[in-house]
């Protein structure tokens, strides 16, 4: 019953109300466990179903959502410092009990990021003054399920290779999927202020909220438990050429077409996180020079299309 309340009420929301967006900007990410050893960027993609702001029954509590499908191109990473290291540590780390070769190589690695990140928000406008001028605060609930994809960035180069070139026996490096599944919740505020009339508008979004969650990969057997947090900061332009006004006996209709073109930041940074191995749980803290400190962060650029009745 619960399942068909919330479909029902979900489907009622769409029709009475949404917007459209694609974004295009840049994604960066940054996480020791994930064999990176810098701060990697790629372009990415986003397509979202949004509702900023509406408010309830006439009343000056509110609610918005923002469900977007992140989609980046290829990163590429060559494993700099961890080749630099090998090569300091020349003749620790003999291949096949013999250290004439030189030291190991690691490989560059290929990830792809894409996944749903869902949000919703629920508050009150402490200052309202009509539709397209008000200031409000609001409580975010939210989930992210994102997904990355790792592949060597040469099928024939799967291995650690020493300096000449020569692998050691082993397959060390196969394709394998990093999976996220992260809850945030925290404040957030919210305005919007017209600039001409009723038809075009300044809005903005603040948002700083706890995130926590678990990571796995299915190759390395990898899995963590990690704690965080969220920011995200979203402005933009909001133009209704016209609005129409509708009296049907005891309720009225506004039906309106209107347009966003807007910039949105956001980032997810780890704070803490505990890795389970072969049973032993093992804190941040004592592996921190293992460079698991993980963060993720997107740069976008977005053009929105939306109705509302």
């Amino acid at each position: 019953m619960r399942g068909v309340v919330l479909s029902i009420i979900t489907i009622s929301t769409l029709v009475t109300a949404g917007e459209f967006r694609y974004g295009h900007g840049t994604f960066s990410m940054e996480g020791g466990f994930l064999g990176l050893s810098s701060s990697i960027d790629t372009d990415i993609d986003s397509y979202s179903l949004v509702e900023r702001h509406s408010n309830i029954a006439s009343s000056n509590f509110f609610y918005g959502y923002d469900f977007t499908w992140l989609d980046s191109k290829i990163l590429k990473q060559v494993q700099h410092t961890y080749n630099n290291l090998a090569t300091k540590a020349n003749g620790y780390m003999p291949i096949n009990g013999d250290n004439s070769n030189g030291s190991w190589k690691i490989p560059s690695m290929d990830y792809r990021l894409q996944g749903l990140d869902a949000n919703i928000n629920l508050g009150y406008d402490f200052l309202h003054k009509g539709e397209g001028d008000f200031l409000g605060i609001s409580l975010l609930f939210g989930i992210s399920i994102p997904w990355i994809n790792n592949s060597s960035s040469s099928k024939s180069d799967n291995n650690f290779l020493n300096g000449n070139g020569v692998a050691p026996s082993g397959d060390f490096y196969k394709d394998s999927k990093t999976e996220i599944l992260t809850y945030k919740l925290g404040p957030s505020i919210s305005f919007e202020k017209n600039i001409i009339s009723d038809k075009l508008s300044l809005y903005g979004l603040a948002t700083y909220a706890y995130q926590t969650g678990d990571i796995t990969n299915d190759y390395a057997k990898f899995d963590g438990s990690v704690n965080g947090t969220y920011q995200e900061y979203n402005i933009g332009l909001h133009y209704t050429p016209f609005t129409k006004n509708y009296k049907l006996g005891w309720f009225t209709l506004s039906p309106r077409i209107y347009a966003t073109l807007g910039y949105k930041y956001s980032k997810w940074k780890v704070d803490d996180m505990i890795v389970n191995t072969s049973g032993a749980e093992l804190d941040s803290k004592i592996i921190d020079p293992l460079k698991t400190k993980f963060s993720m962060d997107s740069s976008i650029g977005y053009f929105g299309l939306g109705y509302s009745f």
